[in-house]
């Protein structure tokens, strides 16, 4: 503002009147510099606090013990890396929500593949874990995983056994049942724990169960393509036709089963190790490997008309003793037009166990020679051997567990047959089993002993027994006796004597013999009288050979005097 004096009369300033000057401001005045200043600062302090500050992220646990709000921390080993800020239950009361504030620095690896889970105190056969939250009370722990950064995350029930720089591979098992397979199920290799079940559940066909497991490294090179794994236990105890089979594990194996491998090619230079997530087929025991080598295999019909009580699904099928297919099915059928109840069975040949070794080209010319049979759904082998007398029949395995199995043997003097095609499966002849054969012959035997009249026999011969007591009994037989006696000692006086007589005639014989001799030596050699006392002589000569076989007789059988030779007391 400028005030000059006006001119008065005279040219004389006039100090009584003043005019103001009104001029524009340019610029924002001085005192609004204050609060300017001070929203700048407010926003660089804004920016720089939130700049600093972690993310917010969201955590569903079905449950969530332990856990307080502005106490609970989040680690990441065992560093502090977040705060829970609110737990609280979901919409629907099947879960929790938790809140938590991360640190900024762990910001950008919140991947998808993050997992967090609650730590507790826990005791179980691997062992003890969590002691640290007695005293500090439960966290939340975290394993880092890579993906698309998100801000809402599923909580584990449980820890992640293998962690996500953990080295070795992962592989899956196939299997007909879980067992005691679960989550942490340790894996072994002779005995020694290389891995564990990572994950159990059903297949995508819902017919079998997949297992996940984890090899660490470097065991895990020890798996390849021909690698078989079995499950094992600390008691496998099992009855079959074969026995009582008992195998007793470690304790660790005892209390919590596994798993082992073993790899036949693993001294094989040549061959790799499997890629990760290799597929395996998870085997129930040791013995059942061998029946998985066996792909091709061949269903067979059977009708037993005896029991079948003992035989079970599983059942070997052996030819000569050698397991050559299994029982895969029973079953009740009655036949109506019939009127009889049959028992069909279904077994599963493995024809691979019939080929002997070396025998390629023959198999090959075989099925050159049985092209259109073959295609035309026939067997034309084992209608061979039915030909020759193949028979199937049931069998005791062991008379302990009672358990029955199909033997498969060869019979040429049974009824000739042939192969079956008529049925679902192509049926094979049968024959009784062993034991219902023999029931059956002895069934016949007592129905023929029934047959005879034992009472009459026994009656008859009571009847003879008591008769020959009479007659033993009997006076005149006890006197009969008595003169037999005495007449058997006369005859032996009287044989003693004549053995007596014919010896001193015997001796006189001789003398004359003698003298007769002297006489012809005599007498001129061919003159009738000397022809005429040779033929005397050899008559005395012939004689005398008589009366001494007479004699050796009499010797031996002296009652000959009685009855005469070959009368009722002698034999010749």
């Amino acid at each position: 503002m400028n005030e000059s004096p006006k001119e008065g009369a005279g040219g004389a300033p006039d100090y009584d009147v003043w005019e103001a000057e009104v001029k524009s401001s340019r610029g924002l005045p001085l005192v609004w510099l204050i609060p300017l200043v001070a929203l700048g600062i407010g926003i660089w302090l804004a920016y720089r606090t939130l700049s600093e500050e972690g993310p917010t992220i969201t955590l569903l646990f079905k449950e969530a013990p332990g856990l307080e709000a502005g106490k609970s921390k989040i680690k990441f080993k065992d560093v502090e890396i977040g705060t829970v800020e609110s737990v609280v239950l979901n919409e629907d009361l099947t879960g929790v929500v938790v809140t938590a504030k991360m640190e900024k620095h762990v910001a950008t690896h919140l991947g998808e593949n993050t997992a967090f889970w609650v730590v507790k105190p826990e005791l179980g056969l691997g062992g003890v874990s969590g002691l640290d939250t007695l005293m500090a009370g439960n966290y939340i722990a975290v394993e880092f995983g890579g993906g698309k950064v998100v801000r809402r995350f599923v909580g584990l029930e449980r820890p992640p056994r293998i962690k996500a720089d953990t080295p070795g591979r992962s592989f899956f098992l196939s299997a007909d049942n879980a067992g005691p397979l679960k989550y942490g199920t340790p894996v072994y290799f002779r005995d020694i724990e290389v891995g564990q079940v990572v994950n159990v559940g059903l297949a995508e066909d819902n017919r079998s169960v997949q297992v996940e497991i984890f090899i660490d490294a470097p065991y895990h090179r020890l798996v390849h393509n021909s690698t078989r794994f079995w499950q094992v236990s600390g008691i496998d105890l099992s009855l079959s036709a074969q026995g009582v089979n008992l195998k007793v594990g470690s304790i660790m194996s005892l209390l919590q089963g596994g798993i082992t491998f073993e790899t036949p090619t693993l001294n094989d230079p040549k061959v790799q190790s499997s890629e990760p997530n290799t597929r395996f087929r998870l085997h129930k025991d040791f013995a059942s490997i061998a029946e998985g080598t066996y792909t091709l295999r061949q269903p067979y019909l059977l009708f037993f008309d005896d029991s079948v009580r003992g035989l079970n699904v599983g059942a070997p099928v052996e030819l000569k003793g050698i397991r050559v297919g299994t029982v895969t099915e029973l079953k009740l059928a009655l036949d109506f037009g019939a009127h009889k109840i049959r028992i069909p069975v279904v077994i599963e040949i493995d024809p691979e166990r019939l080929i002997p070794y070396g025998a390629e080209e023959i198999i090959e010319r075989a099925k050159k020679e049985y092209k259109a049979a073959m295609e035309a759904g026939r067997r034309p082998f084992m209608e061979k051997l039915v030909e020759r007398g193949l028979r199937a029949r049931l069998r005791t395995g062991n008379l302990l567990t009672g358990q029955l199995y199909v033997d498969l043997d060869f019979y040429p003097e049974s009824p000739p047959k042939s192969l079956d095609y008529s049925g679902q499966y192509p049926e094979l002849p049968t024959l009784p089993s062993v034991a219902d054969e023999l029931q059956r012959n002895v069934t016949e035997i007592i129905a023929n002993l029934k047959k005879i009249p034992l009472d009459k026999i026994g009656q008859e011969l009571l009847g003879t027994v008591q008769g020959s007591n009479r007659l033993l009994n009997s006076p005149e037989l006890k006197g009969a006796v008595g003169s037999l006696n005495l007449a058997l000692k006369d005859l032996r006086h009287l044989a003693q004597t004549a053995d007596r007589e014919m010896v001193t005639l015997t001796s006189a014989a001789e003398k004359s013999l003698s003298s007769t001799a002297r006489v012809l030596e005599q007498l001129e050699p061919g003159s009738a009288m000397a022809v005429d006392i040779s033929n005397a002589l050899e008559e005395l000569a012939a004689s005398a050979r008589s009366i001494r076989a007479l004699t050796d007789y009499l010797e031996r059988h002296p009652e000959a005097l009685l009855h005469g030779k070959g009368g009722s007391g002698g034999k010749p």
